[in-house]
């Protein structure tokens, strides 16, 4: 199964669309944009599985549950800021903040309508998905949110409701960002950084893997923050698009027979490898 070509037409998909927001058009002329570009990447997507098929149920699974996902995701993104743009009241910073809320509510309600769908998405669970992720799968007693069935060969029973909690996961961190540069003491702090230029210029992976580690370990607002949180932070301050942090949290996983920690190992050698040169060279001085 050719995924690195999966993922290279993942990247340029999102790359145009990025082309697309800085072109400066108008919330209508760029919804149209956009929707085209979608169209023209997922009939590519399309074209190349049904050209190709899959070698095993697995390469299918991993397909309809891992990459599929994500390039429609981008799509119904899409849509959603379309939405936010053409609905945001013009007024106060008051109505603003309350109209964001509101759709913050709305993001939190659709999770909790599809609190089971939504655990098995968040926690990376697998056993159910012979069910959800092989296209004509009698899915039987397994409860399967009822979703349009857009083409049963390039669909199955979730790869739809995946995509959805990807785009509003992303819409979250995109409102959260909003309300930070209307109401937080921090917005300053983050335009002085990126107007420095500090970039993150290291894998996407690595990144996830410094974020899950503060996440797990409580690092931040004494372990109160949310992912999402610490994920918008670390997008304004290394001026970088973290595409799916759960997917990257998947890589980790993968890693599990040399180093699931094996950026934050990489760090550790390092640093030791520095303190180690410091007493080499400078005996008896301390860091």
């Amino acid at each position: 199964m050719k995924f690195d070509v999966y993922e290279k037409l993942y990247v340029q998909f999102d790359d145009a669309l990025a082309g697309l927001k800085t072109a400066g058009f108008d919330a209508v002329k760029g919804l149209a944009e956009s929707l085209a570009l979608c169209r023209n990447f997922l009939a590519e997507l399309r074209s190349e599985v049904l050209l190709e098929g899959f070698a095993d149920e697995a390469d299918e699974i991993y397909f309809f549950k891992q990459v599929k996902p994500k390039f429609y995701a981008l799509k119904i993104f899409q849509f959603e800021l379309y939405g936010l743009e053409m609905n945001r009241p013009v007024g106060t910073k008051e109505m603003l903040l309350g109209f964001y809320r509101e759709e913050l509510a709305f993001i939190a309600r659709f999770f909790s309508g599809h609190s089971g769908a939504y655990d098995y998405f968040r926690t990376g669970r697998s056993e159910l998905d012979h069910f959800y992720f092989v296209r004509g799968a009698e899915v039987g007693m397994v409860s399967v949110p009822e979703m349009p069935d857009i083409d049963p060969l390039f669909s199955t029973a979730m790869d739809y409701l995946f995509a959805r909690f990807i785009a509003y996961e992303a819409l979250q961190v995109e409102i959260l960002k909003r309300i930070g540069l209307l109401d937080s003491s921090l917005v300053a702090n983050d335009v002085a950084i990126a107007d420095r230029g500090i970039k993150w210029t290291g894998k996407l992976v690595n990144l996830g893997e410094l974020i899950y580690g503060l996440y797990y370990t409580g690092q931040l607002n004494h372990g109160n923050a949310q992912l999402s949180e610490i994920v918008a932070l670390f997008e304004r301050m290394f001026l970088v698009k973290i595409r799916d942090v759960h997917h990257t949290f998947g890589e980790i996983r993968e890693r599990k027979v040399s180093s699931p920690a094996k950026f934050i190992d990489s760090m550790a050698a390092a640093i030791l490898q520095r303190v180690d040169e410091d007493l080499k060279y400078k005996p008896g001085s301390r860091l």
